[in-house]
């Protein structure tokens, strides 16, 4: 038998499997007739529906999974959001880069609800949506061994970033990233959980999330994070347009064994109002991927250190190799037809090298060379 065939072990509580929906005829007045009857049962009251699918979008550093782990812990503890009622319900986060940022975040969620126990799972793997059903098999597997676990159903599944689980694909073809909200109804209609993903913006944020827009068509729900707020630009359903300020506030988690400081950060919800200033200058497309992969890099592996000197300016950097393998990533995991490795990584190498000059050229990154180690920052 498959993992997901085998019956939870003897004692644990056994997890009904949600209903499969079947093709069916309704009658006009008799679905008319529904629309008062069929029960109400949101996920975040006025914001996320039962079963939906939804995009947290934000350009590099705008606090994305900050807020998409707020919302996350709020129904995993049922507690209420924005003084709107949640359904408290299990949450599966899979944290598709990987690394250790991602428990120093929920470790600081800890500390501020240091009385709540979520029900929350998190798993750390470069999940692959497109290519292959196998990563979603697997997927799902994890989920119903959860669920059997805790004896909750899943109520919401949270993919964190959607060119992760684009696994090298083209964001701009609509049969990629068909392929990626394919693999999301799958999962939705085996668990009954509302599916999101936390996504990028595009080179102009005005114009939304990153990439084809069958994504933005297929979504039931679109949060935008950007400028010390988030706002509901997309409802299939619901009022579209409601805004929450916000600010991320330092948790001092405790010291490591060199006696540094360890800390991450929490989302205070009103602690700013949302901005009306004009939006920043568009970084140019062809730097955008290396920003993009920037920040992932520097949350996953970043320091802070001061590289003028003990009186110089704190930043926060990350090794040029990390940024270097990430981009290589995300331009081709594998040859074109015809292409050797060589000549892959030679497409790979000038491509992020241009990049990377032309970042350093327009002031968008800092680079310099500490203990033979070259670091990036941003200004």
């Amino acid at each position: 038998m498959e993992p997901a065939d085998l019956p939870p072990p003897i004692g644990e509580p056994v997890v009904a499997a949600p209903r499969a929906r079947k093709m069916a005829l309704e009658w006009f007045d008799d679905a008319a007739t529904l629309a008062l009857d069929e029960p109400s049962n949101p996920l975040i009251e006025d914001l996320l529906d039962e079963g939906a699918f939804s995009v947290v979008y934000g350009d590099s550093n705008s606090g994305k999974t900050f807020i998409a782990l707020d919302m996350a812990h709020a129904v995993a503890t049922g507690r209420d959001w924005n003084g709107k009622r949640t359904r408290r319900g299990l949450v599966v986060y899979v944290a598709a880069e990987g690394g250790t940022r991602i428990t120093r975040r929920l470790a600081a969620l800890r500390r501020r609800y240091p009385l709540e126990k979520p029900l929350f799972a998190l798993i750390r793997y470069p999940v692959d949506l497109r290519s292959s059903d196998a990563n979603a098999k697997e997927l799902l597997s994890l989920i119903r061994s959860a669920e059997a676990q805790c004896g909750e159903r899943a109520a919401w599944i949270i993919v964190d970033t959607l060119s992760r689980a684009l696994a090298g694909g083209d964001e701009n073809s609509s049969v990629d990233m068909g392929r990626v909200v394919q693999a999301a109804d799958h999962i939705r209609a085996e668990t009954g959980a509302h599916f999101s993903y936390v996504h990028h913006c595009g080179k102009d944020a005005a114009r939304g999330a990153r990439g084809h827009s069958l994504v933005r068509a297929a979504t039931d729900t679109e949060i935008e994070v950007a400028a010390g707020a988030i706002r509901a630009t997309k409802q299939r359903d619901m009022e579209c347009g409601a805004e929450f300020g916000f600010a991320l506030a330092d948790e001092i988690l405790g010291e490591d064994a060199s006696g540094r400081t360890i800390k991450s950060a929490v989302v205070e919800w009103g602690a700013t109002t949302p901005s009306k200033s004009k939006p920043t200058k568009a970084i140019p497309r062809a730097q955008q991927l290396l920003m993009d992969t920037l920040a992932e890099a520097i949350g996953d592996a970043g320091e802070d250190l001061r590289p003028f000197g003990n009186t110089g300016p704190l930043v926060r950097a990350v090794a040029e190799q990390h940024v270097r393998s990430r981009y290589f990533d995300r331009i081709a995991a594998q040859p074109r037809e015809g292409e050797t490795k060589r000549q892959l990584f030679d497409r790979q190498r000038k491509s992020f090298e241009r990049s990377l000059e032309a970042a350093l050229r327009m002031k968008l990154v800092v680079a310099a060379s500490i203990k033979e180690e070259r670091l990036i920052w941003t200004p």
